[in-house]
């Protein structure tokens, strides 16, 4: 039987450096506390990567070179931390309000030495500032009331990023006033990640 992979050996393919370090911080923080806390679902190290650190960092090369982000809904981190972790010109704020996630977050940050803070808080109880040039959701309900909300808190090029369905899509697309990309995600047959910016006239 084949020994499985170590994190480093898994994630070296898509990044490097400061980068890299900082992603086999968080693998393995994520493997130790998902024993104990059932952060996230994965069968095995090359699952964890594949499914949920690689498809967090899709967003990556639409983000642009820098800014402020604010993850809704973050959990254990996903997509907020592999993002600000492989994207040195962004800080950002991860929004939960179960506690034992938001304390995961909080020893996150700490670790990883990340330009960011850990909200114990819903999004709707965040104020409008700072404008935020990425808006990122994934895994969370409730995307028309987000987008509703993230609207007038969008920096002049912002965007919200939705980590979602083909079918989830179709409804997205019928929404007025907003500009949509679409893109395939990694590992995942139907997943979508949506690229939504207004464009009001």
């Amino acid at each position: 039987m084949s020994k499985e992979k170590g994190f480093r050996d898994l994630l070296a393919p898509h990044c490097g450096g400061a980068s890299l370090d900082r992603l086999v911080c968080y693998a393995e923080l994520l493997e130790t506390w998902s024993r104990r806390h059932n952060l996230v679902r994965y069968s095995g190290r090359e699952e964890l990567v594949t499914r949920h650190l690689l498809d967090s960092m899709a967003a990556g090369p639409l983000m642009g070179d820098g800014g402020r982000l604010v993850d809704v809904g973050s959990g254990a981190g996903l997509p907020g931390v592999p993002l600000l972790a492989t994207r040195p010109g962004f800080s950002g704020v991860l929004v939960e309000p179960r506690q034992k996630r938001w304390a995961f977050l909080k020893l996150v940050i700490r670790e990883l030495g990340l330009d960011a803070e850990a909200e114990r808080a819903r999004f709707q109880d965040l104020g409008k500032n700072p404008p935020w040039n990425a808006v990122t959701v994934r895994a969370v309900g409730k995307q028309r009331e987000i987008l509703d909300w993230a609207c007038s808190r969008l920096a002049a090029n912002g965007a919200v990023f939705l980590w979602t369905t083909e079918k989830a899509e179709v409804g997205l697309r019928e929404m007025v006033n907003w500009r949509v990309l679409s893109s395939p995600l990694p590992g995942l047959d139907d997943g979508r990640l949506i690229r939504m910016q207004p464009c009001f006239t």
